[in-house]
């Protein structure tokens, strides 16, 4: 055996030993069991996107064109489809996140601030385009994988790119609606800000060092926290197998949500099984929706997956406002017009359709509470999380029609509820809360 291939035969054995500590999971003595990080909602003052200019209503008005966005992001997401039908000029590149997460990489840290996606599998930052938040040439504790390592197989042969045997590994992220994220797939030491603003240390983690992204960030956000169920995402590099969190309502702006992993992961309350087939996104069953004690007159199975892979109903953190694909918010929009006894008036914008005059306290006396009928489990709106004053003395109904076969719930009306997802038994859980600020 010559000198040369003696040396790659070692250097081989060393970095498949690192590789597989890389992606399988890695013990902490900081992180434990569990930890809890903050969640930062775009637009409180408290994140780092905030735009001190903006009223309430302009905000109210871009979390929605948000949410268009990302029902539209999804849906090309969780699509086939053919050349033909992929248009460039449709394309509808994503804006940023709508909870952000705090954590560092590298040694000595650097603080990066990503938006946390359910939907999403890659951990990746960006390490140049305009602004560079992480250098990888002054982390001691940087390294990325070379085009023969499992963590680049894990990407799959259309999401990477390779040469030779010792080449960087080089990933390309690109999603059906055109937006992209691509760089050198890399390995290095991760840090989550917890509540109490310490570092939680969780070892060595894969993610992508981006030097090209499509993605729109304001502020300082610079990065995405994959929290899929696929072999890359943050819950899978560390096996994490339960996790769950706490939005608190929109008027406690300067109050940080949670969201806490492992041991101290709420799973409580209805429990909810996971649309099985399914190991992406966290698909499952709605069975109904009722207003007061009356069902809302839905057509049979229109929240069903096809076999084709439409349709279904999804629980998305990324998303504000819940998405009801036509057929069935018709039928919502019709029901609460008969139950609500106020002067009605359509909104200020295509999307808020439904919206009533009057006071706050007039929905608390006036109008009967909204509940989505899962299987196995049934979520009771709060009148905040069911309306948004869309206009002073405007209250609109805080769901959009989906014109896809698509239909999603958002975090708006996830707040104010411990919402776990137990990857062991396969079930989203809902426990109600007096108010998740209280949590702090």
């Amino acid at each position: 055996m010559t000198a040369l291939s003696l040396f790659s035969t070692i250097f081989f054995f060393l970095n498949t030993i690192f590789t597989l500590q890389s992606i399988h999971p890695i013990g902490s003595s900081t992180a434990g069991d569990g930890f809890s990080v903050r969640l930062i909602h775009h637009d409180s003052p408290l994140s780092p996107s905030y735009n001190h200019s903006m009223t309430a209503y302009d905000r109210i008005q871009a979390a929605a064109y948000r949410s268009v966005l990302r029902l539209n992001h999804i849906h090309s997401l969780t699509t086939t489809f053919s050349s033909s039908e992929q248009d460039i000029s449709s394309r509808i590149v994503p804006e940023n996140g709508e909870y952000t997460v705090t954590f560092s990489v590298g040694t000595p840290p650097t603080q990066v601030h990503a938006f946390m996606d359910t939907g999403s599998e890659v951990i990746w930052v960006k390490c140049s385009q305009s602004s560079p938040v992480f250098n990888p040439a002054k982390s001691s504790s940087y390294g990325h994988h070379p085009c023969d390592s499992l963590a680049c197989e894990v990407l799959g042969v259309g999401r990477r790119t390779c040469a030779e045997f010792l080449d960087p590994c080089y990933y390309r992220v690109r999603y059906g609606d055109g937006s992209t994220t691509e760089g050198t797939l890399s390995h290095d030491k991760f840090a989550f800000e917890d509540p109490e603003r310490n570092l939680v240390d969780v070892g060595h983690l894969d993610f992508g060092c981006s030097d090209y992204s499509s993605w729109h960030f304001v502020g300082n956000e610079s990065g995405a926290l994959g929290l899929s169920r696929q072999p890359l995402s943050l819950i899978s590099q560390l096996d994490i197998k339960k996790f769950s969190y706490c939005m608190v309502l929109p008027n406690n702006e300067g109050v940080g949500s949670r969201m806490y992993f492992g041991s101290e992961a709420v799973i409580s309350g209805g429990r909810t099984p996971f649309l099985e087939g399914e190991d992406r996104y966290y698909y499952v069953t709605l069975i109904g929706i009722r207003i007061g004690d009356q069902n809302v007159p839905l057509p049979v199975g229109i929240f069903n997956r096809t076999i084709d892979g439409e349709g279904g109903f999804m629980i998305d953190s990324g998303t504000t406002y819940t998405f009801l694909r036509s057929e069935a918010y018709d039928a919502l929009i019709k029901a609460l017009n008969e139950a609500i006894d106020l002067p009605q008036r359509r909104g200020p914008s295509e999307w808020f359709e439904l919206c009533f005059e009057g006071s706050f306290e007039d929905l608390e006396s006036a109008v009967p509470d909204v509940t989505f009928i899962f299987d196995g489990a049934e979520v009771i709106l709060m009148k905040q999380t069911t309306y948004i004053e869309a206009k002073k003395g405007l209250w609109c109904l805080a769901m959009v029609r989906s014109n896809e076969k698509l239909s999603i719930f958002g975090n708006v009306q996830q707040q104010n509820y411990f919402v776990g997802f137990d990857l062991e038994e396969q079930v989203v859980s809902f426990a109600p809360v007096d108010d998740c600020a209280t949590f702090q």
